[in-house]
């Protein structure tokens, strides 16, 4: 695939012209060129618009993230952002709030617009980045985490009639 450079600068919601259900990345910095996840250290980008109003445009879930993120067919559950993951055990040791990312795709929710999903996984070279297609946020809730702090859970649903990526579900 050849995207040139930042072909698509400006953040927006929904598909992102050139990028096809499927397509794979060796580095997230190559999402933020083309413009499918700016956000190169945060697992949730998203926009700001008029009057404040944070829309998410797109996700990263990654294997071994220490978040539980859980994919089964066209229904995912996705861990929010925040809390201060510690690399030690991977737990998340303060309270996840309802704030920037969080609440981005809280408010995606509530508007029914669609937050690109990006998978990071395991594949013979290493790590790569794959995206997955457009799904609804559909609810969410906090729960107990691993270390026992609040962690926000979000329940995102594909939107019907696109391209699978084929990927295994864990």
């Amino acid at each position: 695939m050849n995207h040139g450079m930042h072909g698509n600068a400006e953040k927006m919601i929904g598909r992102v012209p050139g990028i096809e259900i499927g397509d794979k990345f060796q580095y997230k910095s190559e999402l933020n060129l083309i413009g499918l996840h700016f956000d190169i250290r945060g697992g949730i980008d998203y926009i700001t618009k008029r009057g404040g109003l944070k829309l998410a445009t797109s996700i990263i879930s990654s294997e071994g993230n220490g978040y539980t993120d859980r994919f089964n067919s066209d229904v995912m559950i996705y861990s929010g952002q925040g809390g201060n993951l510690t690399s030690k055990d991977q737990t998340v040791v303060k309270d996840q709030k309802l704030e920037t990312g969080n609440l981005a795709l809280a408010n995606s929710m509530e508007a029914k617009t669609p937050v690109r999903v990006i998978r990071g996984v395991k594949d013979p070279r290493g790590k790569c980045y794959v995206y997955d297609g457009l799904y609804l946020v559909e609810e969410y809730w906090r729960e107990r985490g691993r270390g026992g702090s609040l962690v926000f859970k979000f329940k995102l649903r594909r939107v019907p009639d696109q391209d699978s990526t084929n990927l295994r579900y864990h």
